[in-house]
């Protein structure tokens, strides 16, 4: 017997899918313990052995995904790394862009970075942007400025970021040395392994953020490990990282920013796994969890990834330059608050009820009317029905907590509700237009894939505003991240900044040698793994701009053609690129590439075709329900008792474990041979 278990903690609940030996699938969530996550994780791994009535040593494969990463950097609550630079360059992280976000703000103030200035040390060295050594490093002063950063600020981690690191890392790994040779207990992070490319700025952000994050990820991560170790499991877990695979706890240790919104990666790797099985293989994914909802545009298979235009993620105002999947996050979930603004106007988010104490009709204390009161009023969701984790809804507490806005703004509860789930939908919808229609792609060509317990609630009504013509709801869509988490490989990421003028820039048989380069390194890193180098997939791609540009667009490169023809190949697929992004080309221009880079990947075990949603019990039925203004009677179906023979016209609402899907009025949903949930447009 052999498991293969994911756990994914949220920020309302912890989600946990088990997949055994002969495809049977056991799902479930609890509620998250926000002040000690890796108590919500240890649950989860109990809970999932006692439903599957497995024992540890039976899970073969444990993987992990968390908001440790973010909620750290969110909530700015570790202490502040320390950061070695070259001597003249100690106030890069202060300087940054000098770009202001709000530009008609009076009292604008920069978003401060994760390291204070006060923790900034230099050491004297020089090393050129074609790699060659202008101003040699002296271990001695290096040992001295180290020494004295210690006594000092006492700080538990180091980012080094020294000038052109990226073109010649020695000097860095000097300072590396030093460090570990005088204080072996200091965590140590260097901008050449985390962020080898160009921009100063963007570079240093990236490695303090890492060496911010590590203490605190080091913990957590050897918390869980040795906890789900104590409790029989002799299965080494794999940490879900941002750029959608999987690593192992040594190696996520190394670049702990890899599980920055690592849960809702996760998700978007599942479904682009799901839908491709399904035939719809380009999404828009939408995430709608307890407290935020995450969307990503996954196009012809592949989800897009961060690095186009220059674009990179922010955390807290602060770039973050490594390989992610492209997901926009907004503060509108199921906990999402309602609120009257100074002008009189409703408002739902960003502030959250969070896992504690949660929306008012869950009875545990919470005082302020959510998105999840506004569904229970509408008739969405049912008055005294069950959530897991214990939870039993009351449209009592609901009514309670919404009164106070409904003396503010003179409506009754309906005229209310419909409000915050109209402007909820609405602020999904503007955030879709920015992955999609903002970055010239038409949102009608892609399926909504609606997954997270709030998810499948909001998707047609919101597809509808797009124009979007099929919904797609995988079955257990509220523990769906904890799914992609099983259906992740193991992924790494490799880059080599190129100077302009370099050899490869002109000879294609330098050019072939950095991807041989590359893919060494590659084949190299997952040995450490224990990883058959035969089962990687490669794939190449360049960072390339116009001569005079600013920033650079990822081009996809055709290993063979990219091994025959260079930088001619790049300057060819750029035109392209460059077309797709901004509606024209300059096919007379010259094109530099600033970074070549490879992502290497081994396949997760084929462990699920398909599965079925559990039963919920639900006798077939109606209720009364309100959807866009119009009060209807809807049916309630369990969504386990569907067929692919069988469609279900709207109104309707199909129920299962974690989660219910509204089929609008004029909608029609089926259930196709994956298990897939389809809402359509039109009738039955």
């Amino acid at each position: 017997m052999t498991w293969t278990f994911g756990i994914e903690t949220g920020g309302t609940f912890t989600d946990l899918f088990l997949v055994g030996p002969d495809g049977q699938v056991f799902a479930d969530k609890i509620p998250s313990t926000p002040s000690a996550p890796e108590r919500a994780a240890v649950q989860a791994f109990e809970r999932g052995l006692t439903l599957a009535d497995a024992s540890p040593e039976e899970v073969t494969r444990l993987l992990h995904g968390s908001t440790v990463a973010v909620n750290a950097l969110i909530e700015r609550r570790a202490g502040q790394p320390g950061l070695i630079a070259t001597q003249g360059f100690r106030d890069m992280l202060y300087i940054g862009r000098q770009e202001k976000s709000h530009i008609y703000d009076m009292f604008y103030r920069k978003p401060a970075p994760f390291a204070d200035r006060a923790n900034v040390y230099e050491v004297a060295e020089r090393i050129g942007p074609d790699g060659g050594i202008v101003e040699p490093i002296d271990r001695d002063a290096v040992a001295t400025v180290v020494d004295r950063m210690i006594a000092e600020t006492g700080v538990e981690a180091i980012a080094v970021c020294l000038l052109h690191a990226y073109a010649n890392p020695a000097h860095e790994r000097i300072v590396r040395d030093v460090i570990a040779e005088r204080h072996p207990d200091v965590r140590i992070v260097l901008s050449s392994d985390v962020c080898p490319v160009h921009r100063e700025f963007e570079r240093a952000s990236t490695t303090v953020i890492n060496a911010y994050l590590q203490p605190i990820v080091d913990r957590y991560l050897s918390g869980f490990a040795t906890s789900v170790g104590d409790a029989g499991c002799a299965a080494e877990p794999l940490i879900m990282q941002a750029n959608g695979g999987v690593l192992p706890v040594p190696a996520t240790r190394k670049r702990p920013a890899g599980l920055y919104l690592s849960g809702p990666s996760a998700a978007v790797a599942g479904a682009a796994q799901l839908a491709a099985q399904a035939g719809l293989p380009s999404l828009i994914t939408l995430d709608v969890g307890g407290t935020s909802t995450d969307i990503c545009l996954v196009t012809d298979g592949e989800a897009h990834e961060t690095g186009h235009g220059g674009t990179y993620s922010q955390v807290q105002g602060q770039p973050l330059n490594m390989v992610m999947t492209d997901i926009v996050t907004i503060g509108a979930g199921g906990g999402s608050l309602a609120w009257v603004d100074d002008g009189g106007m409703l408002n739902v988010g960003p502030q959250s009820a969070g896992a504690a104490p949660g929306p008012a009709c869950y009875g545990r204390g919470g005082d302020g009317f959510t998105l999840t009161d506004a569904m229970l009023c509408l008739g969405l969701l049912a008055d005294g029905s069950d959530l897991p984790g214990g939870i039993r809804l009351s449209l009592d507490h609901a009514k309670t907590a919404a009164a106070p806005l409904m003396e503010s703004l003179g409506v009754n509860i309906l005229e209310l509700a419909e409000s915050v789930y109209r402007i909820a939908i609405a602020n999904m919808a503007e955030a879709i237009r920015t992955v999609t229609i903002r970055r010239g792609y038409d949102p009608r060509q892609y399926a909504l894939f609606a997954c997270g317990g709030a998810g499948p609630m909001v998707a047609a009504p919101l597809a509808a505003e797009l124009d979007v013509e099929n919904v797609l709801v995988p079955p257990d869509p509220g523990v769906f991240s904890a799914f992609g988490l099983t259906a992740a490989g193991l992924r790494m990421d490799f880059a080599q900044a190129v100077e302009q003028g370099a050899d490869l820039m002109k000879d294609a048989s330098a050019f072939s040698a950095q991807l041989t380069a590359l893919r060494d390194e590659a084949v190299h890193a997952f040995l450490e793994q224990g990883v058959d180098p035969g089962s990687l997939t490669l794939a190449y791609t360049a960072d390339a701009r116009y001569a005079g540009q600013g920033f650079e667009l990822r081009v996809p490169l055709d290993t063979d053609a990219a091994m025959a023809d260079g930088a001619v190949h790049v300057a060819n697929e750029f035109h392209g690129v460059h077309t797709l992004r901004y509606g024209h080309s300059f096919a007379d221009q010259d094109v530099e590439i600033t970074a070549i880079r490879l992502t290497a990947s081994s396949p997760s075990p084929a462990i699920l075709s398909q599965w079925k949603t559990l039963a919920t019990g639900q006798a077939v039925d109606t209720r009364h329900i309100a959807v866009g203004g119009d009060e209807t009677e809807a049916r309630i179906v369990d969504r386990a008792g569907l067929t692919t023979e069988t469609p279900t016209p709207g109104p309707a609402l199909c129920l299962e474990p974690t989660t219910t899907t509204l089929v609008p009025p004029d909608w029609v949903a089926r259930v196709d041979a994956f298990g897939l949930l389809h809402v359509e447009r039109g009738t039955a």
